[in-house]
Formats: structure tokens, C-alpha cells, sequence
């Protein structure tokens, strides 16, 4: 078949559809190659970075050339000059990372936007595949087809979309030294080193918390196994486990959580941002700390099983028994000295 045919059949990308538009792709790589000669020179890079992307990162020369010639070595595969074909490539190890869900999270954290707008990206299955289609003509397929009225909003992510189509800057760094006080069993405090990255610095941390919850369907330790103390023995279903929330974003390297409940384990992780992307996640935990204080490991007075071995008798927490027979073995025995001693008298 002649390219007439071929182009008649080929199926026309749509956004969400996780089909990458050829028509797109060719259109954004000839809006770089200026000469139209199908390779893109390293003045051409120095070009786009200056005029498209701009900034206080591209201020002088030296920036300039110093980041054209990271992207050089990062797409020119031959070293020949970057070609489509390099660019396809490239395009396909990011597609295969931004997926619908990455990329809302990339619009809220990255671009700094709404969760509004971050929504709308999700509900309309956005992914690394629409980049092309997304930002030819300035982004007019955001206002047509994706509803985002505001210019600042299409402007910002037509920009950060094409430093990333063209593989400018990079992620942060991971937080490091990120410690932790237990002030008490209400409160813990953080302090972390703050991240680095390539020509977009990073601009906010995202601390996220997941709860483990000892006693709502009952109790274990962190290796799941019950809990027992010298008298009695005490018997419990699974922990409950939450997901993970966010409870901090922001560009402080300190944050105090104030909302710690007790009966609970906690564990924390956090990441940087910056307009490229994310660093990976830095985690803590606070298990030990917490039992340590005893902020874990009070039981939940809702149901408790004692069962002791002596009597083998169950009684819950109504009866007037429970927490005598809870009390530590050498307090009873010392109850029983006392009252000997006096009947001896």
C-alpha cells in the first residue's frame, strides 16, 4: 500500500487513550529543528531551552550550554545529533512511568496546580502518551477538550511538559537525615536536609503517614503475635491497617505532627519535588519508639479476653474480676503476704 493508504487507516490518537499521536510528536520535533534538516544541533537545543522554557535557570550562557550538553548526551544515542528517532525513544522509558495516576499527582506536586486540575487529568485517563498531543499550539486541546480555562495553568504545563519531553532537569535527590522526636505520645517532630536537583529546584517535601491501629479488631506486636505478660495471657484478631495520608506538603525541612493517637504505630516516609518530578521516599518508623514510651501498648479497654491459666476462665471486660486478675502476679502475691502476716499477729 502507498503512504495515502497507510495514512488513511492509521487511527487517529485521542487524549486517555494511551496511543501517542504521530501527527503530534512530528510537530513539536520540527517546532525545535529549526534548519528542518531532521536532526536537532546543540544550538537548536540552546534555542528552545532559552525561548520555550526560559526562567531564572537559563539566565546565562553557561547554564545554558552546561544543560544543552546533558541533553545532548542523554538523547544522542550515536552521537550524531538527536534525531526523531532518539527523541521516540526517549519518550517511550517515560511513557512507560507516567501513567494516569503519575501523571495528576506530577500536575498538583510538580506543575503546583489545583487538585481540581490534577482531577481532571485523572478522570480523563491522561498519560505520558498524550505529552505531544497536549502541548502542540500552545496547549489548545487543554481549554478545548480538557476544559482548564485559566492561560497560567495551560502555560505552566505546556512548559514543564515540553522540559520533560526533551529531558531537561532532573528529579530531587532523596531527603536525607530525616529525624524524628517523640515529644510525647500526641506529638512527634521532624527535621530533614533539603534535596537538590538539576536546573529546577526543588520547591516542596510530601510527608505522608500510615496508622496502625492495635486495637480496633484487636491487638498484636509488629511480628503479629499476640501480646502476654507474665499472668495472663491476651488474644487478638489481626491489626488494622490504614493507607497512607498525606499530612504535610510544603518547602519547610521541619514539620510537627500533633494528631498521634495512642494505641497506635506509626510510620512516615516523605519525598521532594520539584517541576521535573518526584525523589524517591524516605522512610521512618516508629514502632519501637512508641512502645518505648508506651504509646502502643496500652490495651483497648472496648474487648479484652484474660484468660488465666489457672482457672482457664474467660471474663470480659464487665466483669468486676477482669482487672483483678490482670494486676501482675507479684502485686497479688504481695496482697497475700500482707493479709498472712496480719492473721498471724
Amino acid at each position: 500500500p502507498d503512504d495515502d493508504t497507510l495514512q488513511n487507516c492509521m487511527v487517529k490518537a485521542q487524549l486517555g487513550d494511551s496511543i501517542r499521536s504521530d501527527e503530534a510528536s512530528d510537530t513539536f520535533f520540527h517546532s525545535l529543528d529549526s534548519d528542518h534538516d531532521g536532526i536537532l544541533e546543540p544550538e537548536e537545543v540552546a534555542s528552545f531551552l532559552k525561548d520555550q522554557i526560559g526562567g531564572s535557570q537559563f539566565d546565562t550562557q553557561s547554564a545554558v550550554d552546561k544543560e544543552v550538553s546533558t541533553v545532548m548526551k542523554r538523547l544522542d544515542q550515536n552521537h550524531d545529533g538527536i534525531e526523531m528517532s532518539d527523541v521516540l525513544d526517549y519518550w517511550m522509558q517515560l511513557e512507560s512511568l507516567l501513567t494516569a495516576e503519575e501523571v495528576s499527582e506530577w500536575v498538583v506536586y510538580a506543575v503546583q496546580l489545583p487538585k481540581t486540575v490534577g482531577k481532571i487529568f485523572l478522570e480523563n485517563g491522561i498519560t505520558g502518551y498524550d505529552f505531544p498531543e497536549i502541548v502542540e499550539n500552545g496547549g489548545e486541546v487543554l481549554l478545548n477538550e480538557l476544559g482548564i480555562d485559566k492561560t497560567s495553568f495551560r502555560n505552566k504545563i505546556v512548559r514543564q511538559m515540553q522540559a520533560r519531553m526533551l529531558g531537561i532537569g532532573s528529579i530531587p535527590d532523596k531527603p536525607t537525615q530525616f529525624y524524628y522526636k517523640l515529644d510525647n505520645c500526641k506529638a512527634v517532630s521532624f527535621t530533614w536536609e533539603r534535596s537538590s536537583a538539576r536546573v529546577f529546584p526543588v520547591h516542596s517535601y510530601r510527608i505522608q503517614r500510615r496508622a496502625i491501629n492495635l486495637f480496633e479488631n484487636g491487638s498484636t506486636n509488629e511480628n503479629n503475635m499476640p501480646i502476654a505478660n507474665d499472668f495472663s495471657m491476651v488474644t487478638y484478631p489481626p491489626v488494622s491497617t490504614s493507607d497512607w495520608k498525606t499530612v504535610y506538603v510544603g518547602g519547610e525541612n521541619e514539620f510537627v505532627d500533633s494528631s498521634l493517637e495512642t494505641g497506635h504505630n506509626y510510620i512516615y516516609r516523605i519525598q521532594a519535588w520539584n517541576s521535573v518530578g518526584r525523589s524517591g521516599w524516605e522512610v521512618v518508623d516508629l514502632t519501637k519508639p512508641l512502645r518505648k514510651q508506651r504509646c502502643s501498648t496500652k490495651p483497648s479497654r472496648k474487648e479484652v479476653h484474660v484468660i488465666t491459666p489457672r482457672q482457664g476462665i474467660n471474663i470480659e471486660e464487665e466483669s468486676p474480676w477482669a482487672e483483678w486478675l490482670s494486676i501482675p502476679s507479684r502485686v497479688v502475691w504481695g496482697f497475700i503476704f500482707i493479709i498472712q502476716s496480719a492473721y498471724h499477729l
